[in-house]
C-alpha cells in the first residue's frame, strides 16, 4: 500500500471515529479519547515504518564521517554572530551548549541508494560547510539531501554538534531524533517523524512537533509548543507556556508561570501548576495540584479535577468529576446544568440530580463556577 492511500485510510477511520463519538458521546465520554489514541499511534508507527522500510541499514550503500570546526579565532572575527541554524531533511540533530567558544560539528553521512558504486561515487564529494550571511551562521551540506541523481535516493545526516551555550539555534530536523541542552539562549526546533528531548534551556524555546513523542525539562523562561500526532512529557516550566496540540497526549508538571491549552482531538494529564486556560474540543483532562485559576471552553470531553482552587468551566457534551477538595467551606458554588445532573455531597448539604446548584462556603475564598450543557457534575 502507497503511503498517499494509508494516511487516506487513517484519517477516514479518525473522521469515522468523530462521528460515532459525537453520536454516543452521553453514553461513553471516553470512547474517542480511546480510539483517537489508538489512531495515532497507528498513524505515527505507519510513517516511521514507511521510513524505515525505504530507508534502512541494507539501502545505505556508502557512508563516511566528517568533522567542521569553527575556532575560537573564526568567532572573534566574526562576532556578530547570533544564530546557529541547520536544516536536516533526513537524519537526527545533537546539540548541546558549551561555555568554550568554539563551534564544533561531527557528522556522519549515510547515502540510500540503489546501486553501491553510485552512491560510491555520489559520497565522495559531500561535506557539511558553513555560509554566513549577517549575524546567522548557516550550516548545511553541499549539495541536496533530497534532490539526487539516478540511483541515489537520499543522504542521511546525524550530527553531534557542540555551540557557545550563549548563541541562539534555530534547528529543523526530520526522520530523526532531535536533542538540544545545555543553552542560555534561545531555542526555535522543529522535529517531524522522530523524538525529541529538550533539557536545561534558560532563555525562551519556541517547538513545532509533528508525529513523534518528546521530552521537555528544566526550562528557565517560556514555551510555545505547537505539536500534532504527538506525544508530550513537560516539566519545569518557568515562564509561561503556550500549547496548541492536535490529535495527541500531553503530560504536564511542575509549571511555575501560566498554562493555555488549545487543544483539538486527544487528552491532558496536568499536576502541580499555576494558572490554566483551555480551549477544547474532542480532549480530555485529569488536572490536579493548582494553585491559580482554571478557566476553560471546552466541547466533547471528560475533565477529572482534584486539588484546585478557582474554577470557571463552559462545556458542551462534557462531564466533570472534582475531588480532594481541602474543605467544601472554602468554596462558593455556582453550578448549572442543561440535559444533565449536578451530584454534590457538602459537609452541610446533600444535593443528588440536581440541574442548578448555589452554595457559599462559610469560609469561601475561592469560586467554582460550572456551566454545563448535555454533562453531569460531581463533587466528591
Amino acid at each position: 500500500m502507497s503511503r498517499k492511500k494509508l494516511i487516506t485510510y487513517l484519517l477516514i477511520i479518525l473522521t469515522l471515529v468523530m462521528i460515532v463519538d459525537v453520536k454516543y458521546v452521553r453514553s461513553d465520554n471516553n470512547l474517542f479519547e480511546g480510539l483517537i489514541t489508538e489512531s495515532i499511534e497507528e498513524m505515527i508507527g505507519a510513517e516511521n515504518n514507511f521510513f524505515q522500510y525505504n530507508y534502512n541499514q541494507e539501502s545505505i550503500k556508502a557512508e563516511k564521517e566528517g568533522n567542521l570546526r569553527l575556532g575560537a579565532d573564526f568567532l572573534r572575527k566574526n562576532e556578530e554572530i547570533n544564530s546557529f541554524n541547520l536544516e536536516n531533511e533526513f537524519g537526527s540533530i545533537q546539540l548541546q551548549g558549551s561555555k568554550n567558544q568554539e563551534i564544533n560539528i561531527d557528522y556522519t553521512l549515510k547515502v540510500h541508494a540503489e546501486d553501491r558504486e553510485a552512491a560510491e561515487k555520489f559520497i565522495q564529494d559531500l561535506e557539511v560547510i558553513y555560509n554566513l550571511e549577517g549575524s546567522n551562521l548557516e550550516i548545511s551540506l553541499n549539495r541536496s539531501q533530497t534532490e539526487t541523481p539516478e540511483l541515489i535516493k537520499v543522504v542521511e545526516i546525524d550530527y553531534k554538534i557542540t555551540v557557545p551555550e550563549d548563541l541562539q539555534t534555530e534547528l529543523i530536523n526530520n526522520y530523526g531524533k532531535l536533542q538540544v541542552q545545555n543553552l542560555k539562549a534561545e531555542v526555535n526546533g522543529s522535529n517531524r517523524y522522530g523524538s525529541t528531548r529538550i533539557n536545561n534551556i534558560d532563555s525562551a524555546v519556541v517547538l513545532n512537533l509533528a508525529y513523534g513523542e518528546s521530552r521537555i525539562d528544566n526550562l528557565g523562561s517560556t514555551l510555545e509548543l505547537d505539536s500534532s500526532y504527538a506525544e508530550n512529557t513537560i516539566n519545569r516550566v518557568a515562564g509561561n507556556f503556550k500549547l496548541e496540540s492536535a490529535y495527541g497526549f500531553n503530560k504536564i508538571s511542575n509549571l511555575e508561570s501560566a498554562l493555555i491549552i488549545n487543544s483539538r482531538y486527544g487528552g491532558a494529564e496536568i499536576s502541580s501548576a499555576a494558572d490554566i486556560e483551555i480551549n477544547s474540543r474532542y480532549t480530555g483532562f485529569k488536572i490536579s495540584d493548582v494553585e491559580g485559576k482554571i478557566t476553560a471552553d471546552s466541547e466533547y470531553g471528560e475533565f477529572q479535577l482534584s486539588q484546585i482552587e478557582d474554577l470557571d468551566l463552559e462545556l458542551r457534551y462534557a462531564d466533570v468529576e472534582i475531588t480532594s477538595l481541602p474543605d467544601y467551606e472554602l468554596y462558593s458554588y455556582d453550578l448549572s446544568t442543561e440535559h444533565g445532573n449536578i451530584n454534590a455531597d457538602f459537609a452541610a448539604s446533600s444535593n443528588e440530580n440536581k440541574e442548578e446548584l448555589n452554595y457559599q462556603g462559610q469560609q469561601a475564598k475561592y469560586k467554582i463556577i460550572i456551566n454545563s450543557e448535555y454533562g453531569d457534575i460531581n463533587i466528591n
